[in-house]
């Protein structure tokens, strides 16, 4: 790929042509193009296929059409959490606010730091 000029019309507005005779280097240009734009690819967890990240936040699923009129977006969130054992499923539901006693916020400040099982977790949560 070779950048063979920059023409301007008569207002005086520049721009760039480039002349690219093999696919992959159309590939490395668009690549490249898109990491100075700040655009990056992630792959979705549920059907595999690469999509843009159009802003900061990280998602792992895209807004294609999974099943029905639903999006991978959609769907992937419910499937997540089913996935996740049965105590995750019921730490995912404790928000800072209901861990106000002492021992059940030092349960869940063990159980993040792996000290100790989910198991484990819910019975001290639950003795509180």
């Amino acid at each position: 790929m070779s950048e063979t000029s920059i023409n301007s019309y008569s207002s005086g507005a520049a721009f760039a042509y480039y002349l690219i005779e093999y696919l992959d280097e159309m590939l490395f240009f668009e690549f490249t193009e898109m990491l100075k734009n700040r655009q990056y690819v992630k792959r979705c967890k549920l059907c595999g296929r690469y999509f843009v990240l159009t802003d900061k936040r990280k998602r792992d699923f895209c807004d294609r059409p999974y099943t029905g009129k639903r999006t991978c977006k959609q769907v992937g969130r419910s499937c997540s959490l089913k996935k996740a054992s049965k105590p995750t499923r019921f730490y995912s539901n404790i928000s800072p606010s209901t861990t106000r006693s002492i021992p059940a916020g030092q349960a869940r400040h063990d159980y993040v730091a792996g000290r100790i099982s989910g198991e484990e977790m819910l019975t001290r949560v639950r003795l509180n």
